[in-house]
């Protein structure tokens, strides 16, 4: 894979775009692609360091970066990895700014196994869906007034999401706007898969985290197509939904129907294939005792049965005053009722 090569076709995108009409503000930031061998760190080549890992935004020599492994993520069509790198030197932009609205992606894995809220959840997505494709306000209040039901009986867990939106759908949402500048047709592509997304009847729903990448990017996309604009003021501590409401004047909730009777087969399925993963890992796993707390992981690739954690990637646990990688999937043992708190690993 030449690395160069690609840094440079996906340099000459990234200046195509005017990132201060993205966002008032965001202006691009250092990247670097990578492999498990060399980085490419703003055209020049480098060995491989430790301090690159997934697809993120780091600091490195002092400064915020972008960074993409294109070796366990390939991406070929160059104006979607500018987008994707867009996304994340938005998170260089939300560090650089003092972001401080983000959510508790362990908290996240607590989420409560309340159908009725899922089912809700569910209904509130083709709300928003219609309305970005209709352009119509009435399908955005009709999103709002279930995400307010929503909130008044969850509020903590609910206003996860919201934080999740802030901190990923708007990022999302940049990246979106930055493939719309360089092709027109695959933004519109990639939109329908969004949509696509929140009308899928499958197991993503219960996945709140990953989600907020669609949710959160279609509702601002849903503001630019009413003219409303997009507010997001990181002095703030209101999340990016919350800095732009939606009026709620004459507006009932749908009903939620039989289009949401998917709901409890699919989280009975899901919940026993994570069971079942997390059984085949334990079975013939060593366990360790280890007094700690999770201090890096890999949210996208983790999960949560009664207090275990299974880590389908990498965990980072601070035990002792020292940092403990354990770069291959592990099993937390984590004390009860706690988020961060770990008792010991099984390890294979």
């Amino acid at each position: 894979m030449e690395l160069k090569r690609v840094y440079e076709k996906l340099d000459a995108a990234l200046r195509r775009l005017d990132f201060g009409a993205i966002l008032p503000g965001f202006h691009r930031y250092s990247l670097a692609l990578y492999t498990g061998s060399e980085v490419c760190l703003d055209g020049e080549l480098l060995p491989y360091s430790p301090e690159f890992i997934g697809n993120s935004s780091i600091e490195f020599r002092g400064e915020r970066r972008a960074i993409w492994n294109l070796e366990c993520d390939p991406v070929e069509d160059i104006d979607r990895l500018a987008s994707s790198m867009v996304h994340e030197m938005f998170h260089c932009h939300q560090a650089e700014k003092g972001e401080t609205r983000y959510p508790s992606d362990l908290r996240l894995l607590r989420y409560p196994g309340d159908l009725e809220n899922f089912a809700k959840k569910y209904r509130e997505n083709l709300c928003l869906a219609a309305a970005c494709e209709r352009g119509g306000m009435e399908s955005l209040r009709q999103f709002a007034a279930l995400r307010a039901q929503r909130l008044e009986k969850h509020p903590d867990m609910v206003r996860q999401e919201l934080l999740a939106e802030t901190l990923e759908g708007m990022a999302e949402y940049a990246g979106l706007k930055a493939l719309a500048v360089l092709d027109e047709g695959k933004f519109e592509a990639e939109l329908g898969g969004y949509l696509a997304r929140l009308r899928a009847r499958e197991p993503l729903i219960f996945d709140v985290r990953r989600m907020s990448y669609y949710t959160g990017a279609v509702f601002l996309l849903c503001l630019d197509r009413l003219g409303l604009g997009v507010k997001n003021d990181f002095e703030s501590p209101l999340t990016v939904y919350e800095q732009n409401p939606v009026g709620l004047a004459g507006a009932a909730p749908p009903e939620v129907g039989s289009e949401t009777d998917f709901i409890p087969r699919a989280y009975t399925g899901l919940a026993q294939r994570r069971e079942a993963e997390l059984a085949a890992h334990m079975d013939g796993a060593k366990y360790v005792e280890c007094r700690a707390v999770i201090c890096g992981y890999d949210p996208m690739n983790m999960f949560r049965c009664g207090d275990r954690v299974f880590c389908g990637h990498f965990v980072f646990l601070s035990a002792g005053g020292e940092t403990l990688p354990i770069m291959q999937p592990v099993a937390l043992d984590m004390a009860p009722d706690s988020d961060f708190e770990v008792l010991g690993y099984y390890i294979k």
